[in-house]
């Protein structure tokens, strides 16, 4: 589903496609993030972007949640209730600092037993270059500064990625 808003700020420009935003997005980002960090594999879902590093289940997300008309640009870590719970107190030890270097508006929380995030929510309109600009710059802070401390939190990896099963379509695989 392609999710196109019209823009209500005239100098916004004209509204983007989901696919759109997210491409400005991911170039925008490789572009402001440090050079260290360009790494980065990028996976653009019909509703959300995600950024990962070496694990995918700890993963940067853009999601525009047009039920609440919020874009929500965080850190997710989606590993498990055990690295959840470590992410978790290893980030809210540090909480005063990074939200002095990120702003007061950034968040820690847990959702579940095994899903939290850190993030800002911005509102989803106008959903235009302007904006797509805006998240990007908001992503690659959020990158520039947890990025370094997952790599230093050394959080083991809960679950073990097991190779792709080959999935059967009508009777046949398909490679």
């Amino acid at each position: 589903m392609l999710l196109t808003v019209v823009p209500s700020n005239p100098e916004g420009g004209s509204a983007l496609t989901r696919r759109a935003f997210f491409d400005r997005v991911v170039t925008g980002v490789r572009r402001d993030v440090a050079p260290e960090l360009n790494g980065f594999r990028a996976n653009a879902y019909g509703h959300l972007l995600k950024i990962h590093y070496d694990n995918e289940r700890v993963h940067f997300e853009v999601w525009p949640d047009s039920h609440r008309g919020r874009i929500e640009i965080g850190l997710h870590f989606e590993d498990g209730p055990v690295s959840t719970a470590a992410y978790l107190r290893y980030f809210d030890a540090r909480i005063v600092e990074l939200k002095h270097l990120l702003g007061t508006e950034v968040e820690l929380e847990r959702w579940t037993v095994s899903w939290g995030h850190f993030y800002y929510l911005v509102p989803l309109a106008p959903f235009d270059l302007a904006k797509a600009n805006r998240v990007a710059k908001l992503l690659a802070s959020l990158i520039d500064v947890l990025e370094p401390l997952v790599r230093q939190a050394a959080v083991p990896r809960e679950r073990v990625d097991q190779p792709a099963e080959r999935r059967r379509f009508y009777g046949r695989s398909r490679s």
